[in-house]
């Protein structure tokens, strides 16, 4: 059975900005626009999470101590 991939309108309108894209540097231009706009939407959710109590002082200093990388198997 052959499947299908369904894209969003977001994704959409993605693909069809897209063919502006013509040089490496609209390529960077294009990354760097997409990430200034991901980091803007992290940060607004940290301010929220810092703003309700669920993010504290406390909670960042034990996640500096904090060992948390997966052991290795033998």
């Amino acid at each position: 059975m052959e499947q299908t991939t369904k894209i969003n309108p977001a994704q959409y309108e993605i693909i069809n900005l897209l063919s502006c894209v013509n040089s490496d540097e609209d390529v960077a231009a294009l990354k760097n626009a997409i990430v200034e706009f991901l980091n803007t939407r992290l940060q607004n959710e940290l301010e929220k999470l810092w703003d309700n109590g669920t993010l504290t002082q406390e909670i960042l200093s034990s996640w500096a101590s904090e060992h948390m990388r997966t052991p290795y198997k033998n």
